[in-house]
């Protein structure tokens, strides 16, 4: 398995956010629900995590990019799983859809190391393939998905994900590890007994 090499080459892509993709370097991705985040602490976040990256310009070290996500993606956590928003993904109808489209290409577009389906959030393991672009796969996840939740009458959030997505490259087994380790027990730190879905690869 690779790992995240700092001094090599990186593909990087902005939307709202910055978006990077090593080769088949394991990434964690987050996607959320278009209402899953209040709009006035999104509106900080961005406005924090931007003056931090102007004045810490990438590729940054391992501590600066623990300090990152110190910052910003934990803070980014424990908001979506204070469960804002119609938390859609709690019916297992509409949950079982976004299953079936993570799955789709795996072994394929991606190898699927592990996910788990929250009530308003999507937290994802996996390594993309060669010649394949994540923020494609991302979007795929997330249209066909939404299309098929509408389709079936399922929800009325429209639009249904939010257009952007988190994600981190993996530096080392360590990292790896413990990305799992925090995909199993996110549903435990967000005090659900049920109303979600976890999935891992066997070993």
């Amino acid at each position: 398995m690779q790992f995240f090499a700092p001094k090599a080459e990186v593909a990087w892509t902005l939307h709202r956010l910055s978006h990077w993709q090593q080769g088949e370097v394991p990434v964690f991705v987050t996607f959320r629900l278009a209402d899953s985040l209040p709009s006035d602490i999104l509106r900080q976040w961005i406005e924090d995590r931007d003056a931090f990256v102007a004045a810490n310009p990438p590729p940054w070290d391992e501590e600066t990019e623990r300090e990152y996500h110190r910052l910003f993606s934990d803070r980014i956590e424990e908001q979506l799983d204070a469960a804002h928003g119609c938390c859609a993904l709690r019916d297992p109808r509409v949950a079982e859809i976004v299953e079936e489209r993570l799955r789709y290409f795996d072994g394929k577009r991606y190898t699927l190391w592990s996910f788990v389906i929250m009530p308003n959030h999507v937290h994802v393991l996996a390594s993309i393939a060669a010649g394949e672009s994540l923020p494609e796969i991302v979007k795929g996840w997330k249209g066909v998905s939404s299309r098929m939740i509408h389709r079936e009458g399922l929800s009325d959030l429209n639009p249904f994900w939010q257009p952007d997505y988190f994600d981190r490259l993996i530096r080392s087994p360590e990292h790896f590890e413990t990305t799992l380790d925090y995909i199993r027990h996110n549903p435990a730190k967000a005090c659900l007994a049920s109303g979600f879905v976890f999935w891992e690869a066997a070993p």
